[in-house]
């Protein structure tokens, strides 16, 4: 599809992966919804980036389903969701609180799936749109201290693979991509305190870069999954 046809709904979007992904579809004649816990930041970015902000705590299903009843009101032809709310906090097994556990499964897995499921509903009575998975090179190998988020991610690369074997005949394409560390707010919002930029490792606008060129592939293909890796980060 051209990215001037995307009408797209970006979860995590007040910032990081989601934002920079909703301004390339935006400068590339497309629209986007924006969504994300913190209101004013949410309302921030949105009008710096001319899309629009919809509220959302993808923990709650009320607020899920009312996210994707507003979209669909906004873009006369809902067609693309980036599903990219999700966090992650690092403790090792014998420190890992039950609660520590629970929340990042409700906000990475469970959370994009009720987004999923409500867009999916929508794109089946289309009978075309398109859901990317934005997963992490966490949910490829596990590693020390990782046990929580680990497990979201694997997590969703399953349930990536269940729904596109339930939505391709539908003319739905379901794609997943696994970025490797990424320079956002994520080290910060883990707790681990803010880093100093690193020139040679990712950026947001890379991930971006590669979630439109997935969307413009003509509909009759798509890339299943790709990962994007840091070419020599020091």
């Amino acid at each position: 599809m051209d990215l001037s046809e995307v009408n797209a709904l970006i979860t995590g979007g007040s910032s990081g992966i989601g934002k920079a992904t909703a301004q390339a579809i935006i400068e590339g004649g497309g629209k986007a919804v924006i969504a994300a816990r913190n209101t004013d930041r949410l309302e921030t970015a949105a009008e710096q980036i001319g899309a629009t902000a919809v509220p959302c705590d993808v923990q709650k299903e009320s607020e899920v389903i009312d996210l994707v009843e507003k979209t669909v009101r906004e873009l006369d032809d809902y067609n693309v969701l980036i599903n990219n709310a999700g966090y992650g906090e690092f403790s090792k097994l014998v420190n890992l609180p039950a609660t520590e556990m629970e929340n990042q499964l409700k906000t990475n897995t469970i959370g994009a799936m009720m987004v999923a499921r409500e867009s999916a509903k929508h794109f089946i009575k289309k009978d075309y749109g398109n859901i990317i998975n934005v997963s992490s090179s966490a949910g490829k190998k596990g590693f020390e201290g990782g046990t929580a988020y680990v497990a979201s991610k694997f997590a969703m690369s399953g349930m990536t693979e269940c729904w596109r074997a339930e939505l391709r005949p539908h003319n739905i394409r379901v794609m997943q991509i696994n970025p490797s560390e990424v320079q956002t707010r994520f080290s910060e919002n883990a707790g681990q305190g803010q880093r100093a930029f690193n020139e040679t490792k990712l950026i947001a606008d890379d991930i971006a870069q590669t979630i439109c060129s997935m969307l413009s592939l003509a509909d009759r293909g798509f890339i299943t999954e790709t990962s994007v890796w840091a070419t020599n980060p020091k």
